[in-house]
């Protein structure tokens, strides 16, 4: 194969329109998003024939990729319905679709969409003789099982030119490459059809068959039993390896994760990559970046899926990091540059000292923190602001444009995960 220098693209998850406009202004290459049907994150708030186009309308002015998502397994009953919906979207130029089931990647065809199409992990692509078939099947890039270690893709790099995408930061699951039926056995719900109800999360406790209702707790730390619950992966220090491995994409895993986790995990690794030619001053950088991914809320982090616990034998685990608190974020501007209107996720008062978090623009770090000094509410003055409502509010200093807000990091315990 020849020589594979490009930079790598960043890809951001976009479970809303909100999202995806903070992924985009944050700094991804790329987001991926699905509608309401046949994509594997049916809890989000996807997105509406209408906001798709729109979505779709945005990316391309921000010279940004549209990935779609139809990655669901399809059965029988579904073939119909996925037929209509194919036809609904297949004049919307989307950038790529992401496909897992084969009978969808034919459906894709035969509905006349020539998108390029792309393989969900959910495939398990562990060799270059899968990614041979995808590739003569119409497939231009796989996002390889999370399962393939990177000496494995130095050597698959070795042997394909397709593009190649790996998961870099966000939850994994306890299944293989998420093919998991533990939500449909407990609760009905299909995860290979979207509708994941998380038991891998769920706590857990003995019992013996004969003393019905006497359970005992798996002790497995302090802090909970979730014996089934996985890891975060973070490959933030690895970036550069992957890099040379031969890498064409990197994706965050989090649509169903807040605008905060969407905006501030891009921003992060949309600067790691634009200094993974530049060893030193990644390295001078690496610490802000790894503070600033123990500030969104993450189970602890691992950069081995197949060893992480390996290093905790014996020791107790280190216990989950909440991060900061999102507090809400910038939705348009106000009467003078210290006043905007701002969508409020959890509750903040006058004279409380906040911080905003932007996007990170050349060498300049323009975070800060504010003192609130004023709350509106339909014109009318009062002390808090409540989640889930906008308010006009005025600080201390001016605000711009696309500003997230979180509980000031002086008040926060932070742990860097090595």
């Amino acid at each position: 194969m020849p020589p594979h220098n490009k930079r790598p693209a960043l890809v951001s998850p976009a479970g809303n329109m909100d999202k995806l406009r903070f992924a985009v202004h944050y700094g991804a290459d790329a987001v991926y998003f699905g509608g309401k049907d046949f994509n594997l994150r049916a809890g989000t708030d996807n997105f509406s024939m209408e906001d798709i186009a729109r979505a779709v309308d945005f990316c391309v002015q921000s010279r940004v990729e549209a990935i779609f998502l139809l990655n669901a397994f399809i059965h029988e009953n579904d073939l119909a319905l996925v037929k209509e919906y194919l036809s609904e979207i297949k004049r919307i130029p989307f950038r790529a679709v992401m496909i897992s089931d084969p009978g969808m990647l034919v459906l894709v065809r035969e509905a006349g969409i020539t998108t390029p199409v792309h393989l969900s992990t959910q495939m398990s692509t562990l060799n270059h003789y899968a990614i041979r078939f995808w590739k003569e099947a119409g497939i231009s890039r796989i996002v390889l099982a999370r399962e393939v270690t990177l000496e494995e893709i130095t050597r698959i790099r070795e042997k394909v030119d397709a593009e190649l995408e790996v998961f870099v930061h966000g939850a994994l699951c306890i299944s293989y490459s998420g093919r998991c039926l533990l939500s449909r056995y407990f609760t009905g719900r299909d995860a290979n059809r979207g509708e994941c109800t998380h038991p891998c999360r769920w706590k857990y406790a003995i019992v013996e068959e004969n003393r019905e209702g006497n359970h005992l707790d798996i002790i497995e730390h302090a802090h909970g039993t979730e014996i089934l619950s996985s890891k975060d992966l973070c490959l933030i220090r690895l970036l550069p390896e992957y890099a040379t491995a031969g890498i064409d994409a990197f994706k965050i895993e989090g649509r169903m994760k807040s605008v905060y986790y969407t905006a501030n995990t891009t921003r992060v690794y949309a600067e790691a990559l634009s200094l993974i030619a530049n060893p030193e001053v990644f390295a001078l950088r690496l610490p802000f970046w790894q503070r600033e991914l123990a500030l969104v809320s993450h189970r602890p982090y691992t950069e081995d899926l197949f060893n992480e616990f390996e290093g905790m034998k014996g020791k107790k685990s280190i216990p989950t990091i909440k991060g900061a608190r999102f507090l809400g974020y910038y939705i348009d501007k106000g009467g003078d540059e210290t006043e905007i209107y701002m969508k409020v996720h959890n509750p903040f008062s006058v004279g409380e000292t906040i911080e905003a978090i932007y996007p990170l623009k050349g060498k300049s770090v323009r975070d800060r923190t504010y003192r609130v000094c004023e709350i509106r509410h339909n014109g009318t003055i009062i002390p808090t602001a409540q989640s889930g409502h906008a308010y006009l509010v005025r600080f201390d200093a001016p605000v711009h444009e696309y500003a997230i807000f979180r509980e000031s990091t002086d008040t926060i315990a932070t742990v860097v995960q090595p």
